[in-house]
């Protein structure tokens, strides 16, 4: 089976919503904060892939089936944030919306505080690509759909001549290492029961 990759549109917001809640069912994110793909975790997503989808310093990816009758299906994405790169935006960007009513804003505040906090530690100020998120539905993991998605971004890491940078589950930092990713810190996460792995690729020299 083929695959195609291409620059993410806002037609594919409802697919990359159902590859997200596919792909990351298990993680403790999606049933503390995001109730499973409740309606308001849905709508949440909704409306946060569109603010991003206009933002010119994030990229979302996706993977279609090339063997899918129309319409495409959309089996994978991968979310890239360009960091201290371009220019200050030209006209302010409107607020992230609003977390669900049922999201629990503790374990918000613990788990994406503690990766904020040291993806700041790690690069400071310095310009890199940050790897977001990257996601393939279940029945298409292992086909190197994930390595096309990561390979995308490193193309333009590479072209920019920065640093890259991704907070990795122990189930992806083996991909990650082998594209050139150095393992900088491990922490226990979600009172010990998740690894964290935050790792640095240091800039490739033309």
């Amino acid at each position: 089976m083929s695959f195609e990759l291409r620059k993410a549109t806002p037609s594919d917001i409802p697919d990359i919503i159902e590859v997200f809640f596919d792909a990351f069912r298990d993680h403790p994110f999606t049933h503390r904060v995001l109730n499973s793909g409740s309606g308001p975790a849905r709508e949440y997503w909704r409306e946060t892939l569109t603010l991003d989808l206009q933002n010119p310093d994030i990229h979302y990816v996706v993977v279609t089936s090339a063997t899918s009758p129309h319409p495409e299906r959309l089996i994978a994405f991968g979310k890239w944030i360009e960091k201290f790169i371009s220019s200050p935006p030209l006209r302010r960007l409107p607020p992230p919306p609003a977390w669900p009513k049922d999201a629990d804003l503790t374990f918000v505040n613990e788990f994406l505080g503690t990766i904020e906090r040291k993806h700041e530690e790690i690069m400071e100020t310095r310009p890199h690509w940050c790897l977001d998120m990257l996601g393939v539905r279940r029945e298409y993991q292992g086909r190197g759909i994930g390595k096309q998605l990561l390979q995308w971004g490193l193309a333009k890491v590479d072209d920019a001549g920065v640093e890259s940078y991704l907070a990795a589950s122990p189930a992806g930092a083996p991909l990650y290492a082998k594209h050139g990713f150095e393992l900088v810190e491990t922490i226990l996460m979600d009172e010990g029961r998740r690894v964290e792995s935050f790792m640095r690729r240091p800039a490739r020299q033309p």
